[in-house]
């Protein structure tokens, strides 16, 4: 297991570093490819729930949160528009067309979905969109900090957990492993805000919060793959299962950077 999360981590980062310094339309088409299949996974995990959720519908809705974070064509105000009636166009296509057993917790659940992933995957293209060198920088800080607090609270957690932190959802997870990720973001994040000129201590403070809070970003799409009744929400990466089970510290990483940059540093 071990062997294969390294084998992919060697593949992985250097090729989305290369993607990460190119930015533009090449990292926001990236992003939109990997929400579109965290989409289809997400989808196959509703379904085996009983209830039909609609990736199409979902996957508009994605392409338009990320289009507002592009800022494409922003005299016709496309982005907005497709946010405003998808939603209702949806209801409509579950409820009259589509007419299905659950109409809407299906609409429900597609909705839920998108603004899931799709509020929070934006982060990303915007914050990459930010000016040179701030934007390369941000998603660099967001990725390796929370790699590492992942890779901390895996290794700690497979050493010395004894305490389990939500056995009902997570079987896995102990509170041991999540002090290790957490200190892992922090000391990860320290480093990394020196060198990118963040600052020690904010790069400190937000690589703890990042191995905090993406504790509950894992443990959301835990209680998902519960419900379902399966283990990983996919199995495209060797030891680390699916793109959602990648995804889910990352969302949470990605908003956070996204508030600090936002609210603090003014961007």
């Amino acid at each position: 297991m071990l062997r294969q999360r390294l084998l992919v981590a060697l593949i992985a980062i250097p090729l989305l570093s290369v993607l990460v310094y190119f930015g533009g339309w090449v990292w926001a088409g990236v992003v939109s490819l990997i929400l579109l299949a965290a989409a289809w996974e997400y989808i196959q995990l509703i379904r085996r729930t009983g209830f039909s959720p609609s990736l199409g519908w979902m996957g508009l809705m994605i392409l338009g949160f990320l289009g507002d974070a592009m800022g494409i064509l922003p005299n016709s105000r496309l982005a907005e528009l497709t946010l405003t009636l998808t939603p209702p166009l949806a209801l409509v296509w579950f409820w009259w067309i589509q007419r299905t057993a659950h109409p809407i917790a299906d609409w429900a659940f597609t909705a839920a979905g998108a603004l899931y992933l799709g509020w929070l995957g934006r982060s990303f293209v915007w914050l990459r969109n930010l000016p040179e060198p701030h934007g390369r920088w941000w998603v660099v800080f967001i990725l390796f900090t929370t790699w590492a607090a992942d890779t901390g609270a895996y290794l700690v957690g497979r050493q010395w957990g004894q305490h389990r932190l939500a056995p009902q959802w997570s079987p896995g997870k102990t509170w041991e492993g999540f002090i290790g990720g957490c200190l892992a973001g922090l000391l990860v994040g320290a480093i990394l805000g020196f060198l990118i000129e963040l600052g020690a201590g904010p790069g400190a403070l937000l690589g703890l919060l990042i191995g905090s809070l993406g504790t509950l970003g894992d443990l959301s799409i835990s209680v998902l793959k519960r419900q379902a009744g399966v283990k990983d929400s996919g199995n495209l990466f060797p030891g680390h299962g699916g793109v959602l089970d990648r995804l889910d510290s990352l969302l949470w990483s990605g908003m956070l950077a996204y508030l600090y940059a936002h609210w603090i540093q003014g961007f």
